[in-house]
């Protein structure tokens, strides 16, 4: 999917598209693609749905926003004909995410313009370096946000341009955060049992990265650990250090064991 979705020509065949319906008829409807500078596109009765559609109007209104998929295009007279029946409903939330994500980088832009007084040039310049970067700007943004500058080490973007970016992008978009938790049982009849396994689970606290870790005590000998971060591979993977050295730091001065918590 294009992350450039303003002054194309032509969309691609199997391309889905955003349109507005502009008229109905009994054969179909008209519809304008604004993502294509408002290109005329034709809906056909049989496109509407599986089996025999006998009011239009039922599946689809004039002035509604619907998301098509290109199912042939006419070159010569820059019209092409849509279908709706061929869009699925994961179809169309990926694609008003895509659009919902595209209008938001643009209005960051747009604030980046005027807080830094650049030109147009200039901003479209890097947003085209963050698309070619990262496939979609909105991408680029969400790496700025988690991992500051050095995102941007391969882009020729001055550092006031990238600093203003994450201050204008913080408040415009939020990491989506998971999160795995588990119970750790913890027993030992060290003399001093109760001090070794307070400071096992300091260190690891104290050693914990920039995605969240917490442990909470749940009446002997339970502890609940929960483990935050972007995605749950990495959760997964940063569970399983502490766990190591939650039972490293314990030795074989205790028993230890793990169950997971379904989510």
């Amino acid at each position: 999917m294009k992350q450039e979705i303003e002054n194309q020509d032509m969309p691609e065949l199997g391309e889905l598209v955003l349109a507005l319906v502009t008229s109905i008829s009994s054969h179909g409807a008209k519809v304008v693609l604004e993502e294509y500078n408002n290109m005329y596109g034709f809906l056909h009765i049989s496109e509407i749905a599986t089996g025999w559609v006998k009011n239009i109007s039922r599946f689809i209104t004039v002035n509604q926003k619907v998301v098509l998929k290109v199912i042939r295009i006419d070159s010569a007279r820059a019209e092409v004909d849509l279908s709706l029946r061929q869009v699925s409903g994961e179809d169309r939330k990926q694609k008003l995410l895509f659009v919902k994500r595209y209008d938001k980088t643009r209005t960051i832009f747009d604030s980046l313009q005027t807080r830094l007084k650049i030109t147009e040039n200039q901003k479209n310049q890097y947003f085209d370096m963050m698309e070619d970067q990262f496939g979609t700007v909105y991408s680029g943004l969400e790496e700025l946000i988690k991992n500051g500058d050095k995102a941007f080490d391969k882009l020729d973007i001055p550092k006031e341009v990238t600093t203003e970016l994450v201050n204008i992008s913080k408040t415009k978009i939020s990491i989506p955060i998971v999160n795995v938790t588990g119970i750790i049982q913890v027993t030992t009849h060290d003399p001093n049992g109760i001090n070794l396994i307070k400071d096992s689970m300091s260190e690891v606290l104290s050693n914990k990265s920039r995605n969240k870790l917490e442990i909470s005590y749940l009446g002997s000998p339970k502890y609940k650990i929960t483990v935050y971060a972007e995605d749950y591979k990495t959760a997964e993977k940063n569970l399983t250090s502490a766990l190591e050295k939650i039972k490293k730091s314990m030795g074989k001065k205790a028993s230890f064991s793990f169950s997971k918590e379904e989510t």
